[in-house]
C-alpha cells in the first residue's frame, strides 16, 4: 500500500492548533503491525522504530478498535504499570494526546496521532476542535470519530507513594523514593524502548522466509541489523545513565562530561563542563546525588529551555562543593514549575540535596535557568576519596 505524504497536514495542524507533536502510523498490510511513519515535532527519530501489534499502544488499539483514544492527562488517567504498553507516550513525553483512526475502503489503515507535553483543562476543547476540522478527511483517508475509549483512573489520592506518617527516619525514606523514581523510570526504557526495538527486529526476521525474493530478504536483514545497531546504542547509552564507570573511577567531572557527550549526541545543545574541584573526589553519596542532580537540570536544559548552549560548572569554593548548571533559554515559573517528562523533576531534585545535607537554588527567568547546588564539606571530604 502506498502512503501519502502526511507532512505538510503535520504540519499545519501543529502550527493551527499549537501541538507540540503529530504523527501518523500505518499499517501497510492487512491484520500487520503499525508504525509511526511520519511525524511533526519529534526529538527523535526513535518513534520510527516503534512496531505495534494490533490491539497494542495507542496506534494499535486505535488500528484494531477503528475508536480514537483521548487522554487530557496521561499520569492521572493511566496506571503507571501500563506506561510500557505506550511507547510512544514515553519516547515522546506525551502527557495530553488525541489519537484517531485513518479509515479508507471500509478498513482502518493507520492512526492520526496529535499530542502535547504538558497538560491544561483546555486541551479537552482542542481536541474537540481537530476532530471537528477533520470532517472532510485528511490526506484522502476519513477520520473516525465514534466514541472515544477511555482510560482506566487511578485512585483519588492519583499517588502511588503512600502515606509518608509514621516514618521516623526522613533520610532514608528520601533515598528510598529517589531510588524508587529512578526504577520506574529506567523500567520504562527497558520496556518502551529496547523491548520496543527487539520486538520490531524480532517481526522482520520472522518475515524472511516468506520474502518473495532475495531483495526482500536483503532489505529485511539490512533494516534489522540497523534496528539492532539502534538497540546497542540505547543499551550503552542507558548503562551510562545507570552508573557511569567514568563516577566511580574518575569522578564527578569525568562523569558529568561523559554525560555531557550523550545529551549532546542526543537533544544538540552543546554542553560545556568546566570543573575547578583539581579532580578531588568525594564521598561516594555525595558524588552520587551531585551527578544524579545535575544530570536531571542537563537533561531538562536540553529538552525544554531552547538553548543552544548549557554551561555546567563544579567548584569546591568556600568549604563546599558547588554545582552549577546555567542555560540561556527561555525560562519557566521556578516557583510553581509546570509538570513535564517522567523523570524526577524538581522535587526530586530537592529530596537528592537534602540527603547530602546540600541546598538546591533554582532561579529562571526570560534570561535564562540557573540550577545551584551547594553542599558543605568537611576537611576530610574535601580531596578525599570515599
Amino acid at each position: 500500500m502506498s502512503i501519502p505524504d502526511f507532512t505538510s497536514a503535520l504540519k499545519n495542524l501543529r502550527a493551527r492548533f499549537g501541538f507540540d507533536f503529530a504523527a501518523v502510523g500505518m499499517a501497510p498490510a492487512e491484520g500487520g503491525p503499525l508504525r509511526w511513519v511520519q511525524a511533526s515535532g519529534a526529538t527523535s527519530q526513535r518513534y520510527q522504530r516503534i512496531m505495534l501489534s494490533p490491539g497494542h499502544g495507542v496506534g494499535g488499539i486505535v488500528l484494531k478498535s477503528g475508536r480514537a483514544m483521548i487522554s487530557t492527562d496521561i499520569d492521572l488517567q493511566l496506571d503507571p504499570r501500563q506506561y510500557s504498553s505506550y511507547p510512544i507516550v514515553f519516547a515522546e513525553d506525551l502527557h495530553s494526546f488525541c489519537a484517531l483512526p485513518l479509515w479508507k475502503d471500509g478498513a482502518v489503515h493507520g492512526a492520526l496521532l496529535c499530542a502535547f507535553r504538558s497538560v491544561s483543562p483546555a486541551y479537552a476543547d482542542v481536541f474537540d476542535a481537530l476532530i471537528a476540522s477533520l470532517a472532510g478527511g485528511i490526506c484522502g483517508y476519513t477520520v473516525g470519530t465514534a466514541e472515544p475509549l477511555n482510560f482506566a483512573t487511578l485512585n483519588a489520592s492519583g499517588s502511588m507513594e503512600g502515606d509518608d506518617d509514621g516514618i521516623d527516619d526522613i533520610t532514608l525514606m528520601q533515598m528510598h523514593r529517589a531510588q524508587e523514581q529512578e526504577r520506574r523510570r529506567i523500567s520504562r526504557r527497558l520496556h518502551d524502548e529496547i523491548g520496543q526495538e527487539l520486538l520490531s527486529v524480532s517481526m522482520m526476521i520472522r518475515q524472511i522466509p516468506f520474502a518473495p525474493d532475495a531483495a526482500t530478504v536483503k532489505d529485511l536483514a539490512d533494516r534489522a541489523t540497523s534496528e539492532l545497531a539502534g538497540c546497542m546504542r540505547d543499551l550503552k547509552n542507558l548503562s551510562v545513565e545507570l552508573r557511569p564507570l567514568a563516577l566511580d573511577d574518575l569522578g564527578l567531572g569525568p562523569a558529568l562530561r561523559t554525560q555531557a557527550n550523550l545529551y549532546r549526541d542526543t537533544y544538540g545543545p552543546r554542553i560545556e563542563v568546566d570543573d575547578n574541584t583539581g579532580g578531588a573526589r568525594f564521598p561516594k553519596l555525595v558524588e552520587t546525588h551531585a551527578y544524579r542532580i545535575a544530570q536531571e537540570a542537563m537533561l531538562n536544559a536540553c529538552r525544554y529551555s531552547g538553548s543552544d548552549t548549557v554551561n555546567v560548572a563544579i567548584d569546591t569554593a568556600g568549604g563546599s562543593l558547588e554545582v552549577i548548571v546555567y542555560d540561556q533559554g527561555h525560562g519557566f515559573d521556578a516557583s510553581q514549575p509546570q509538570i513535564k517528562g517522567h523523570g524526577s523533576g524538581l522535587q526530586g531534585m530537592r529530596e537528592r540535596a537534602s540527603i547530602i545535607g546540600g541546598e538546591l537554588t533554582v532561579r529562571s527567568n526570560e534570561d535564562g535557568t540557573t540550577v545551584l547546588l551547594k553542599v558543605p564539606l568537611t576537611s576530610n571530604d574535601e580531596g578525599g576519596r570515599a
